[in-house]
């Protein structure tokens, strides 16, 4: 039986810190990449690309140059990067559960939110040999997002009043819990937790379209494009323009391919609203 290794790569921007210089007309920022989850989202791994990314930038902000801080996806790593004086971070991408928890003490302001895989918008189901629409009390859940249990409890599948919260699984690679269940492993989880990228290539395999959906959740935020402390200054409203028009040069389709973004648009305020709300 094969066993697919499934890799989510959407990288994130990194923070971007202003320098002064002895020329004034030029910024240099630093930019970070927090992806939760994401094994390959590490400097090894994905360092390359974000280093592409810099050198994009730029070229197409005047006056500006960009340099890699980090790739983590861990969100205690993450917070240090940002958090580093010495080396400041301008601008990152960041999980949406990183940016609520943070986004006060770290005066972050959104930019942009990515747009994986072409969605607005992410969102995520159950999947199980049985399906249900109602929360899965006390049950086992896969997902490989259990280094936010905040973001997993209180956006993703919050709990209703007085009920058993669900068990969090950590599974690095979403395709092992399905088989676990297909295969009726002992410890398998109950459910797997899948956002829409997972979903399709856990169905497409021929020996898990017995899987059925079930419970979803609200229409989430995607990664999101952060400034930090406001340090990009009067090169914002460019970098907001470059992030959004990438799929209209050769090299800018090219980022967003690396980045599984093809652009990256302004957010949707009432989605970010909505979510604020749930961590209040």
């Amino acid at each position: 039986m094969k066993r697919l290794l499934f890799s989510l790569l959407l990288l994130t921007p990194l923070a971007l810190a202003v320098v002064a210089q002895d020329k004034p007309a030029r910024s240099d920022f630093g930019l970070a990449v927090f992806k939760l989850g994401e094994k390959a989202a590490s400097d090894d791994k994905a360092g390359p690309t974000i280093d592409s990314l810099c050198s994009f930038l730029g070229k197409s902000v005047d006056g500006a140059t960009f340099a890699r801080r980090g790739v983590r996806n861990m969100p205690d790593e993450a917070l240090k990067l940002l958090q580093d004086k010495d080396k400041p971070v301008a601008m990152a991408i960041v999980s949406p559960g990183f940016y609520f928890k943070h986004k006060v003490a770290l005066k972050l302001t959104v930019l942009a939110e990515a747009r994986r895989d072409g969605n607005d918008g992410e969102q995520y189901v159950l999947l199980g040999k049985e399906s249900t629409d109602q929360y899965p009390q006390g049950a086992t859940v896969a997902t490989s997002l259990t280094a936010d249990t905040d973001w997993l409890n209180k956006a993703v599948l919050p709990a209703p009043k007085d009920a058993k919260a669900i068990v969090w699984k950590q599974y690095d690679n979403l395709f092992d819990a399905a088989y676990a269940m297909v295969d009726g492993e002992k410890d398998a989880p109950k459910y797997v937790l899948a956002d829409r990228i997972s979903l399709k290539s856990i169905l497409d395999d021929a020996e898990l379209k017995g899987l059925k959906q079930g419970l979803k959740s609200e229409l989430l935020p995607q990664e999101l494009v952060v400034e930090v402390d406001s340090r990009l200054g009067d090169k914002r409203d460019a970098i907001k323009k470059v992030l959004k028009e990438l799929d209209k040069t050769p090299d800018g389709k090219k980022q967003g391919e690396n980045l599984q973004s093809a652009t990256f648009p302004a957010p949707d305020d009432k989605r970010l609203e909505k979510v604020a709300k749930l961590y209040e």
